[in-house]
């Protein structure tokens, strides 16, 4: 049996409890890239779940924007064809190009290449006629909507994204989602001040163009 020196002796409880403190420390170290993969791992469900809310709330609401142009078509082509008839009343071309809108009042108005006295007869005859101050007044209410609720559609089908104000004005029941429905809520958010100016929708500017 080999014979150990006193200096020996005294060495071994130091070399022992380094060798447990490397070996304590090897543990911590393989224990860390476990604790570290469970962090990631949670992580990574973290943003699976994320992109998943993101891509749920990414889905435009859908809305007929097709039945809506075929009402508005209606009066749009009476309208058009009941000023083409009213220009040939007064012996004047029916294929003048004429604009009709609202004016600071509210009134019909209607400009282009024609004298004074005519446009004025005309607006007063087309005044009259209950039937088509009707199908005018949807169409100066309505439009403006269409376009908005079009131009949403367009993007999302063209960039495959959502809108936030357009999805919280149109209602879960389709039977709440009239051109009215949807003019009325976007109002009452307006006076709320929850519209971003690139949402406005262009209201008030109404414009038709005839010819």
């Amino acid at each position: 049996m080999a014979q150990i020196s006193t200096e020996q002796a005294l060495q071994i409880p130091q070399q022992l409890k380094r060798q447990s403190s490397q070996s304590g420390s090897d543990r911590q170290t393989v224990a860390t890239p476990v604790k570290e993969a469970t962090k990631s791992g949670k992580a990574i469900s973290d943003d699976s779940v994320t992109i998943r809310l993101e891509q749920s709330e990414q889905t435009l609401k859908k809305i007929s924007v097709s039945d809506f142009k075929q009402s508005l078509g209606q009066d749009n082509a009476y309208v058009k064809e009941t000023l083409k008839n009213k220009l040939s009343e007064f012996n004047l071309n029916p294929n003048t190009p004429l604009s009709l809108g609202r004016d600071m009042f509210g009134n019909l108005e209607i400009k282009g290449p024609l004298l004074q006295g005519d446009i004025e007869q005309i607006r007063q005859d087309l005044e009259k006629s209950p039937e088509f101050m009707n199908a005018f007044h949807r169409l100066s209410q309505h439009q403006p909507t269409l376009d908005y609720v079009d131009n949403v559609v367009k993007l999302s089908k063209a960039y495959g994204v959502s809108n936030a104000l357009f999805n919280s004005i149109v209602s879960e029941d389709q039977q709440f989602n009239g051109l009215t429905d949807i003019a009325h809520r976007y109002q009452a958010m307006k006076t709320t001040n929850e519209i971003p100016p690139e949402d406005s929708l262009s209201e008030g500017h109404f414009k038709l163009t005839v010819n």
